[in-house]
Parts: C-alpha cells; sequence; structure tokens
C-alpha cells in the first residue's frame, strides 16, 4: 500500500495561509478581549457611586438640616455623627475623623480596607500624581490613599477652601496599584510617556460634589468612554 504525504512546498502554502488568516483576525480577537483597565475603572465607579448615594442618603451621617436649623446641602454637613462606633466630623480639624476629613473618613468606613492606610499621599496639587496634607492659607488639603482587596488603590482628597469655607471632595483610582503604566490623562504633572499615551490608562479621577453628583473631568476621555458615563450624568 503506498503512503502518501504532504509535500514541502504544500505545507509553506498551508502556513502561509495560516499566517495571513491570523493576521486579519488578530486585530478583531484584540477588539473583542476585554480591556482589564476598563473593567476596573467601571466597577471602581460603581463602587463610588453606591458608596455615595448610600452615605448621602443616610440622614444620620448627613442630615439636610442641623439641630440649630441650619440647612446643608449634602457634603457640606461637617456636623459630629457616630458610625460603626467611631466619631467623624464635628470640631476636630485633624487629618484622621475631624471635620475636614469626614468625607475621607466615612467613605474608607463604607470599603472593604485591606488593612490601614498602606501609602502615602503625593506631594502637592490636584491632580492624579500630587497632593499636600494640611497646609495653610487659602487651601487646606487632606488626603488618604488605601489599597482594597482587589489591588485598586483609592486617594481620597478633601480640600477646604478658606475663603468660601466650603470643601471639595475628589478621588483619584489607580485601577492596577503600583503596576504600570500609573498615567492618568491630561495630567500636567505626568512624564512624557503618560502625556504621549492616548489610550489604555490605569488612573482616572472624580469631583464628588455636596449633592452627591460625580464628576469625571472633560479631559480624561479616555476614562469617560470606558465608563461609558454621559456629560448629562457627571456635570
Amino acid at each position: 500500500m503506498k503512503k502518501t504525504a504532504f509535500t514541502l512546498s504544500e505545507l509553506m502554502i498551508a502556513l502561509t495561509v495560516l499566517g495571513i488568516l491570523c493576521a486579519a483576525l488578530l486585530p478583531a480577537i484584540l477588539r473583542t478581549t476585554p480591556n482589564q483597565n476598563k473593567i476596573m475603572m467601571k466597577r471602581s465607579y460603581y463602587t463610588t457611586a453606591n458608596i455615595v448615594s448610600d452615605m448621602i442618603n443616610n440622614p444620620n451621617l448627613y442630615s439636610p438640616v442641623s439641630l440649630s436649623g441650619v440647612a446643608y446641602e449634602g457634603f457640606d454637613n461637617l456636623e459630629e455623627v457616630t458610625y460603626s462606633g467611631e466619631t467623624y466630623g464635628g470640631s476636630g480639624n485633624d487629618e484622621n475623623n475631624g471635620s475636614y476629613s469626614k468625607f475621607i473618613a466615612l467613605f474608607a468606613a463604607h470599603m472593604n480596607i485591606d488593612g490601614e492606610i498602606s501609602k502615602t499621599c503625593p506631594s502637592s496639587g490636584d491632580s492624579g500624581s500630587t497632593v499636600t496634607p494640611g497646609g495653610s492659607g487659602s487651601n487646606r488639603k487632606y488626603c488618604r490613599v488605601y489599597t482594597t482587596p482587589d489591588g485598586v488603590d483609592w486617594t481620597l482628597i478633601t480640600t477646604y477652601k478658606v475663603e468660601t469655607n466650603k470643601t471639595i471632595n475628589s478621588i483619584i483610582v489607580d485601577v492596577n496599584g503600583d503596576k504600570k503604566p500609573n498615567c492618568l490623562q491630561g495630567d500636567s504633572d505626568a512624564d512624557a510617556a503618560c502625556k504621549s499615551r492616548t489610550e489604555n490608562f490605569d488612573r482616572f479621577s472624580m469631583t464628588i460634589s455636596n449633592d452627591g453628583t460625580i464628576t469625571i473631568p472633560e479631559e480624561q476621555s479616555w476614562a469617560r468612554e470606558a465608563l461609558q458615563v454621559s456629560s448629562s450624568l457627571t456635570d
């Protein structure tokens, strides 16, 4: 019985055809493969939205009217409260549970924190890489960085403006912790590699208004697209 086999030329033709098919299909496969950073951004955003909603809708934490009749919008209520046996807000102006850090401490208390504060806050500024805790003058900033069990770093910031007697709360999320590229779109303090990047950022930021509205900056278009958050929901 005569045995048959592929010739070398037939094998080369088959390999060439396979190569062409792979080259044609690979972009489509990559487009349909979930992007891990986008997945974690969505998870972190909705975690934030749920916690913010729980906090602002809890009158025991943020009462719309004080006992003395003072009306509040929401997170501008810095009066002392008790949550899970801990005291937050009130007359204390420290960086732990004091009035200027009330939002930070309560938000952290609602998260499943992986141990104590794990990292130090950046050194100055408002964007992704720089924040100075405390300080004096027109602005005083309070900052804490926590790591959740899923490896996400949460930088919680409260800025107190003396001239308006108002606090501004913001959150910077690094969805993969210490892993690269550690880039936030639109960060003026970023290095050249981050500034030249157009996609797959692993950091994004949110501003939490006193009424609980969550705003993602316009310049963070990649995060806004990844989260599919319309301007009507974030502005």
